[in-house]
């Protein structure tokens, strides 16, 4: 039988003059992305006494900005990049504890000023996330108007009024009202790849929503739609300049996703079958029928140490077959 070998290299790209440089000798690696949250994170933790270091003047390492590359999994190849992005902060002392910020770091930064009617979802996103590929659905906004503002401030406002969600895959921004749109399935046999699950089937009473839209419209008045069970969780929408038509159509998607749910809770599996934020899991189990199906991934947390690798999988929507 043969054994699976770890691996991991972190690349800390040139940067502020300094030479890029390597380091394969790593202590503990996480990551966490997930399409409902704006920003996916990495943390990893360098011994002090890596080679490379007496290289290179300690106060120049790292910088907060500085482009990294997290890559790590099993063989003696070239192993797959699981994390990209920036250095968000670097905790003194010893071991390195260095965080990291995916391409939302960037969004964080600076201001935007838009104005215009008539404007749609990707206009809105490329306007201000420029050099960045967008990928979205054609979700009409009507007029928008914000002066001087952290784009991340207009992607938590349309979370908030329309429940659009924004997040990146490598350096691609997408937003989706529903579930990730990325492609691929992992299948996952419960009692063979799962270290544990914490799965919970969504009673009847959770999946009630009744959802309250409110469109203010250009002469001053207001049109309002309810859409779902009276006696559901009530979600409120507010976007101006709305038709009746495009109200509804939102409404309804909104109470169709929360039905097509049917567990909550995680499982956690060993490094293999690779799971990446997007995709789809396929769970099987031999005892536990009422666990198959097709589910949508809400979010990827993985772990990287002398124990292993582990990832630790959210269960979303359940998928169409």
């Amino acid at each position: 039988m043969s054994t699976l070998i770890m691996a991991a290299e972190i690349l800390f790209r040139e940067s502020r003059g300094r030479a890029g440089f390597g380091i394969r000798r790593v202590s503990e690696i996480h990551t966490e992305k997930s399409w409902k949250e704006f920003t996916g994170t990495a943390e990893i933790v360098l011994p002090r006494n890596v080679r490379d270091f007496k290289r290179i003047e300690a106060n120049r390492l790292f910088e907060i900005g500085d482009p990294v590359t997290v890559r790590f999994g099993y063989g003696a190849g070239e192993v797959p990049v699981e994390f990209e992005g920036y250095i968000s902060d670097v905790a003194d002392g010893v071991p390195y504890r260095i965080k990291l910020e995916d391409e939302m770091f960037r969004l964080k930064r600076g201001s935007v000023t838009v104005s215009k009617k008539g404007i749609i979802l990707k206009q809105l996103l490329e306007t201000i996330a420029p050099g960045y590929k967008v990928v979205c659905p054609d979700v009409p906004l009507g007029t928008v108007k914000y002066t001087d503002v952290a784009p991340i401030a207009i992607l938590e406002n349309l979370k908030k009024e329309l429940g659009i969600y924004t997040y990146f895959v490598d350096k691609v921004l997408h937003a989706t009202d529903g579930n990730s749109q990325e492609s691929g399935t992992i299948n996952v046999l419960l009692e063979k790849n799962a270290v544990s699950e914490n799965l919970n089937r969504k009673s009847k009473a959770e999946e009630k929503i009744q959802v309250k839209f409110k469109s203010l419209q250009r002469n001053g008045k207001y049109i309002t739609y309810e859409e779902g069970d009276k006696s559901g969780t009530v979600q409120i929408r507010n976007w101006p300049y709305l038709t009746l038509e495009e109200i509804k159509v939102r409404a309804k998607r909104i109470v169709e996703l929360q039905k097509t749910k049917g567990f909550d809770g995680t499982i956690t599996l060993f490094g293999i079958p690779r799971a990446t934020q997007g995709m789809k899991i396929d769970l099987k189990s031999l005892f536990y029928k009422n666990m198959d199906g097709l589910y949508y991934i809400d979010k990827v947390v993985k772990d990287f140490s002398p124990g292993g690798i582990r990832q630790e999988i959210t269960i979303g929507n359940k998928a169409a077959l």
